[in-house]
């Protein structure tokens, strides 16, 4: 039922009806005779106040954008598992969309979001470094995981360069591998950048290693999968891997599954994300492992002190390092 139908039937204007239902009706001295027939009617058709149009009268909507590159990647789902409860609590509701790593669909899907007159904008990015689409966004923006550009976007990122490093120096210290192959993807990504350079500060200290580098043209299991493929059909299986996403791994095990029907015993594994599959491998494996509890507590608490208080400085990115993992 709309207010105008409520109206009608409490035979008094719109207006009346919406001061009843907005809890303002002694403030513009409206009668406990009509106030009383108004709220009986309230109760009879169980009529329910479009919050959307309440929110937009008011300036907000309650709603919270959230995009993300990968609906396949656990990292991502386990995020935004938290972020939805943590602002659910707040009486926000979040709207998700995925851009699937493509820099069209992202910004798509951001002006989509923008129209729906979101209160503000969570964003694991696809766009080049250089791209400044959300340098015009006039609703708050705060990046993820990959660092957004913009004076006025606020960024919780992880310290890939630093991760990459400590995670190589731990693989390479079990001992020395004759053929290393780092798989990544997207290599134009700054996050992608950033790890491939920790990964080769690793590898300056243990220069006997013979590394190949291998990029896939996205962080998609299939994409891998065929990436992986191609490339041993001219080359061998190497001692270890180095993996920048858990996705790009799963694709791995897709093809050497398909190629060996296990996963040889004596390859070692370093990987970015972590998964309950990898405590069954025989394999010597590393984990870098994100803190999603503590990224999307972060995340909370920067919307809501941006939203509550809309301060004109802006903090500093904020860092959170990953803990490595150990399966043998």
């Amino acid at each position: 039922m709309k207010l105008d139908e409520l109206a009608k039937l409490a035979g008094v204007s719109r207006t009346t009806v919406s001061y009843v239902v907005n809890g303002k009706a002694k403030q513009y001295r409206v009668s406990d005779k009509t106030i009383e027939k108004v709220q009986s009617l309230i109760k009879e058709y169980d009529f329910k106040p479009n919050a959307m149009a309440a929110g937009l009268r008011a300036g907000k909507t309650n709603t919270i954008g959230l995009i993300i590159p990968d609906f396949e990647n656990m990292s991502y789902a386990r995020i935004t598992h938290q972020l939805e409860q943590k602002f659910r609590e707040k009486g926000y509701q979040l709207l998700i969309a995925c851009s699937n790593d493509n820099p069209n669909n992202e910004m798509a899907c951001a002006k989509h979001l923008f129209q729906r007159k979101i209160d503000a904008l969570i964003v694991s990015t696809s766009l080049p470094a250089d791209n400044l689409f959300y340098q015009q966004s006039k609703v708050p923006v705060f990046g993820f995981d990959r660092k957004i550009s913009g004076d006025n976007v606020i960024n919780v990122l992880s310290d890939d360069r630093n991760d990459a490093y400590r995670l190589a120096q731990d693989l390479f210290k079990q001992q020395s591998f004759n053929n290393v192959l780092f798989f990544g993807a997207l290599p134009e990504l700054p996050t992608s950048k950033e790890r491939e350079l920790g990964f080769r500060q690793a590898l300056k200290e243990r220069s006997e290693n013979s590394v190949e580098f291998l990029y896939s043209e996205q962080f998609h299991r299939d994409s891998a999968a065929q990436t992986f493929e191609q490339w041993l059909v001219t080359n061998s299986l190497p001692d270890a891997l180095f993996v920048t996403s858990l996705t790009l791994l799963q694709g791995i095990f897709q093809v050497l599954l398909r190629q060996n029907k296990g996963i040889p015993q004596q390859l070692a594994i370093a990987t970015f994300g972590d998964h309950e599959m990898l405590e069954l491998l025989a394999n010597k494996t590393l984990c870098a492992v994100q803190d999603h509890k503590k990224i999307a507590d972060k995340l909370l608490d920067l919307v809501l002190e941006r939203l509550n208080h809309k301060s004109e400085s802006l903090p500093e990115p904020t860092k959170v390092l990953r803990d490595l993992v150990y399966h043998c």
